[in-house]
């Protein structure tokens, strides 16, 4: 007859595999070991690699007609379209704080502090005004993010206001001024563009898509990179002998509305194109 002898921890080890074994076989659903075991290792990983995000909910709004969109962000990516496919407008805001690897809860305790606001007032103009706003009272500012979605039936004007992030304007109205660094940023609208607009980027390129009939004086320059154009559907003018690869001054139509496009780090496109949304990256998918 042989013995096996089992130590208490050995034992102690195979008995919590058998209770592990029966869990398994009888529980299901969110609450499922499987589950809260993945739960468990992707918030380890996100204390680890110091990474935390929230997604808040929609925000909808019901205009009365066109309305201009006034950004305001601590930083962060942002998208506004236009889409006369939808009835209302909505408003969806994700928070980000990325500190880096091993830095515990400090990301958590971060995303806790970023706020934000949304609204939709008349004027100061004709027409409604949607404003979005965030702002950030806690430490190391540069670490926060929040990214801002908006999409509306019929966009005018848009004023945007971020940093380490991309801006995407879709179908606009109206003219844009957009300011950023860290980031590109795109303008692309079926519509055409007759207003003043303003688009000042760094580290990333500006891409600028309109349709024929828009017009503008354009006052185009950057720093590390260089201009491209393709004018298909407008008359595109030179106005100054020293036009180069890094610096523009010319007309679109002969229009007198400035257009000032400046980055740095990056190219700066312009397109006059029969379908502006349909030529090059259109990051919204819109």
């Amino acid at each position: 007859m042989h013995c096996i002898l089992v130590s208490s921890t050995r034992a102690a080890l195979a008995g919590a595999l058998v209770i592990a074994g029966l869990a398994l076989a009888g529980c299901s659903g969110p609450n499922h070991p499987e589950e809260v075991a993945n739960s468990t290792v992707n918030s380890f990983r996100n204390t680890v690699k110091g990474h935390a995000e929230s997604s808040d909910g929609l925000v909808q709004f019901r205009a009365l007609g066109p309305i201009d969109v006034v950004v305001d962000s601590v930083g962060g990516d942002v998208e506004i379209i236009g889409n006369p496919k939808i009835a209302v407008t909505t408003v969806q805001v994700v928070r980000e704080a990325q500190h880096g690897y091993l830095r515990g809860n400090d990301p958590l305790d971060a995303i806790r502090m970023i706020d934000w606001n949304a609204e939709l007032t008349p004027g100061p103009g004709p027409l409604e005004t949607l404003r979005v706003s965030s702002s950030y009272d806690g430490p190391e500012p540069w670490f926060i993010r929040t990214h801002v979605r908006i999409e509306t039936p019929d966009l005018a004007n848009v004023n945007v206001q971020t940093v380490r992030g991309s801006v995407d304007i879709v179908n606009n109205t109206g003219g844009v001024d957009v300011r950023t660094d860290d980031g590109s940023i795109l303008v692309a609208s079926m519509h055409p563009l007759r207003g003043e607009s303003t688009i000042i980027g760094s580290g990333g390129d500006i891409d600028y898509r309109v349709p024929r009939g828009s017009t503008g004086f354009f006052d185009v320059e950057v720093v590390d990179g260089e201009i491209q154009t393709r004018i298909t559907e407008g008359l595109w003018r030179y106005v100054d002998k020293a036009n180069t690869a890094d610096m523009v001054n010319a007309t679109l139509n002969a229009g007198t509305n400035p257009v000032i496009i400046r980055t740095t780090e990056g190219d700066i496109r312009i397109s006059v194109v029969r379908n502006p949304l349909g030529y090059g990256p259109v990051r919204t998918g819109a």
